[in-house]
């Protein structure tokens, strides 16, 4: 190469001077004639006798070593002939082939005989470091050598090569080296250290975080923002990452649910329990991906589109019914989470942690359940799940919370981000329901001022046998609210039902007088529903006086033991004197409570450890219609406040019904999805049909679901159902010759 170079350069220092000494000849004899200029010439006669010469035996030669030297560097072998290469490719471009007589310029040297030649030795070469990279079977070895070669070989093609030449070696090197191979390699199983194992570490993050884990690890940023820029060489649509990153992140967010499930820590752990959790990892699973995505996916939006259409997918398993063709790789997981129930879950149990904490979570509380609400496909299913919570946590809180006017902001502030994120038509029945809870505070707050301006007019008499109570009222329209908690409301209002506790009977007749007064409620009937609400006592036993608080079931039941009698000289008899004590049967006799939760009750107060407020002969867990039940003189508690938590049905023994409440409530619930999408699909159906007056079935499909999507997605016998109803209804007909057109019947 020295020598030919040398040889060139000579060459064309003398071609100048000769050129120069024949400068008349140029312009005037050449230019007339249609000649070769001196200098051109002068190329053209190295070309074909020194570079062409006997067959090409030169330029064969220089061609072969040019290569070799390449192909050396390609090895990773330190080469000294840099600068002697690229000459030689600019020599190699200025020896110009000449066409005929007209001396049209075609093609140099260079593209007729070098540039095919490198490109077949270079097809070999890559194929050749394609399967020693792939031997290995190691995705990350093979993701850094294939990485750090492309680099350098683009360096080199930068600094010998034309620019004509780099986008036909850039092709050749991107479909051997990355489009024939990356697949093989990205799906290999984690020991080979696949993708799979790329994002492995996203996962045991979020498992790090149960175990308190302040370090995280960053996992393997550096291999997935290779693999992105190399996939982006051969896809600019990114289509194989996608398709492969959407199944490892379905089957990574499938085994979040079974790691929670199968930890030693939750096996007996309640749903509740589950729903944070498993919310918690799932939002945090997403947060890792997104920083995976900003670092490592360059912020590529057809990424972030990918990871949020995968955590949906996820997510939403359990109503998941088709799978995608390029999603066949996925295993469905064992166990599927009802997601729309577990976030209201979530957000139920939050909301009531909020009121008791005196720390201010509700910012973070409400972010985190609107990010999850945004993956959700059914938000019907998450509507009537959030309103059955809503439902209880009113029925079954303290009248002291439910006063707080946070409570009222915090409840009001999440509907209304709901309804930003679902629309102003959702959540009607919450919307309702949280009128009636202002509703009962004001009334509640008209009746202590009723009560209070009766009593300064010595208008209410208060016995030497009365006992001071203040009552907090939740009064509820049963139109509104869950069937399963208003269902029976009726059942109490008869006496040989449910009997009241004397202490009570006074202020429930007070406070029925009031409701009628003036007339404002004529129109409405009030029932009284002592399956919900709670009591709080003050009883003061033999060792100090205590601040209960108890269902209103376990309330009545104490106050048999209460016989509020006095002595001939006005004293008060204290309870634990005449140590009052009853049978199951008289208990179920005097109060008419229903047997299912009379054990329930009984055992919360009676049997429950720590919390045994009265004492049951004999002590045992189930509870038999002999046992026999009074106070406990001997009960203490390290708190003077005492909260009785009510025990489950499926634990209770006796006068176990068959359904649980909750199991009735979900069914209830499950019940009242089905009648609401019923109703949304007809709905939809009408409105379809009333613009289009005529349509196919497959169009008509097609427009349902696009108008259904954002709330649930209808199965295919549903709508079926659905069209032959209003047709039976005759709100459209088939067309008599063609059964798969409908008409609009107006």
């Amino acid at each position: 190469m020295k020598l030919i170079l040398q040889e060139w350069n000579e060459h064309l220092q003398s071609m100048k001077f000769i050129s120069d000494v024949l400068m008349y000849l140029n312009r005037v004899y050449v230019k007339e004639h249609h000649k070769l200029l001196i200098y051109d010439l002068g190329i053209q006669l190295f070309k074909d006798y020194v570079i062409k010469y006997n067959n090409n035996e030169v330029g064969q030669k220089l061609v072969d070593i040019v290569i070799e030297e390449i192909t050396l560097n390609r090895n990773g072998k330190f080469i000294t002939s840099n600068m002697h290469i690229t000459k030689i490719i600019n020599m190699m471009e200025l020896l110009v082939e000449i066409n005929g007589l007209d001396l049209q310029y075609g093609d140099n040297y260079y593209q007729s005989i070098f540039e095919p030649i490198f490109l077949t030795s270079s097809e070999t070469f890559f194929y050749k470091f394609t399967q020693e990279c792939c031997s290995f079977s190691n995705g990350s070895r093979y993701l850094t050598e294939i990485n750090q070669f492309i680099r350098d070989e683009e360096y080199r093609i930068n600094l010998y090569l034309p620019t004509t030449t780099y986008p036909k070696l850039v092709s050749l090197m991107n479909n051997i080296l990355i489009k024939d191979k990356i697949d093989s390699m990205i799906s290999l199983p984690v020991e080979n250290e696949g993708l799979s194992f790329w994002l492995l570490t996203t996962l045991d993050n979020v498992f790090k975080y149960e175990e308190s884990l302040v370090e995280q690890d960053d996992g393997h940023q550096v291999q997935l923002a290779i693999l992105y820029d190399l996939i982006g060489r051969i896809d600019p649509e990114y289509q194989l990452l996608k398709m492969r990153l959407r199944e490892i992140i379905i089957l990574q967010g499938a085994s979040i649910a079974e790691f929670i499930r199968n930890s030693s820590a939750e096996g007996k752990k309640s749903a509740t329990s589950f729903a944070n959790k498993w919310i918690d990892f799932t939002l945090l699973y997403y947060k890792q991906l997104k920083g995976i995505w900003s670092k490592a996916f360059s912020m590529n939006s057809i990424i972030d589109q990918t990871i949020t259409i995968s955590m949906r997918e996820f997510i939403n398993s359990r109503d998941s019914k088709d799978q995608s063709s390029d999603s066949s790789r996925v295993k469905k997981p064992s166990t599927s989470v009802n997601a729309p129930e577990m976030l209201s879950i979530y957000m139920d149990d939050h909301i009531k942690k909020i009121h008791k904490s005196s720390l201010d979570l509700s910012d973070v509380f409400i972010n985190k359940s609107i990010s999850f609400l945004k993956f959700i496909k059914d938000k019907d299913s998450f509507e009537a799940n959030y309103a059955n919570h809503f439902a209880k946590r009113f029925l079954n809180s303290k009248s002291q919370v439910i006063n707080s006017s946070n409570k009222v902001d915090l409840e009001e502030l999440i509907i209304s981000k709901i309804t930003e994120e679902m629309g102003t038509s959702s959540l009607d029945k919450v919307i309702k329901m949280n009128k009636d809870i202002k509703l009962s505070k004001d009334i509640t707050k008209e009746w202590k001022t009723y009560l209070s301006e009766r009593r300064n007019e010595n208008m209410v008499d208060i016995g030497i046998n009365s006992i001071p109570i203040d009552l907090e009222l939740k009064i509820c329209n049963v139109n509104d609210w869950p069937k399963s908690m208003t269902k029976d409301y009726k059942s109490f209002s008869t006496p040989s039902s449910f009997i009241w506790s004397k202490e009570l009977r006074s202020t429930i007749k007070q406070f029925e007088e009031f409701w009628l007064t003036g007339k404002k409620n004529h129109n409405k009937s009030l029932y009284w529903s002592p399956k919900f609400g709670s009591i709080d006592f003050r009883i003061t036993y033999p060792s100090r006086a205590y601040e209960i608080n108890m269902s209103t079931y376990a309330g009545i039941i104490m106050l048999l033991f209460a016989p509020q009698s006095y002595d001939e000289e006005g004293s008060l008899v204290l309870a634990f004197d005449v140590m009052r004590e009853f049978t199951y049967d008289q208990i179920k006799e005097l109060t008419g409570i229903p047997d299912g939760d009379l054990v329930r009750h009984l055992q919360s107060i009676a049997v429950a450890p720590r919390l045994r407020l009265l004492i049951k002969l004999p002590m045992t867990k189930d509870v038999k219609n002999t046992d026999v039940f009074k106070l406990n003189s001997k009960f203490k508690s390290p708190s003077i406040k005492v909260k009785v938590l009510t025990v489950s049905a499926s634990s209770s023994g006796k006068g176990k019904p068959q359904k649980t409440e909750a199991e009735e409530e979900a069914e209830e619930v499950k019940l009242n999805i089905l009648e609401g999408r019923k109703m949304e699909v007809n709905a939809a159906i009408v409105r379809i049909m009333k613009s289009r007056h005529s349509i196919l079935h497959h169009e008509l499909i097609e427009e349902l679901i696009k108008q259904l999507s954002n709330r649930f997605h209808p199965l295919m016998i549903m709508i079926k159902q659905r069209i032959e109803d209003l047709i039976e209804k005759e709100y459209l007909k088939r067309d008599e010759d063609e059964r798969n057109l409908y008409h609009y019947v107006a």
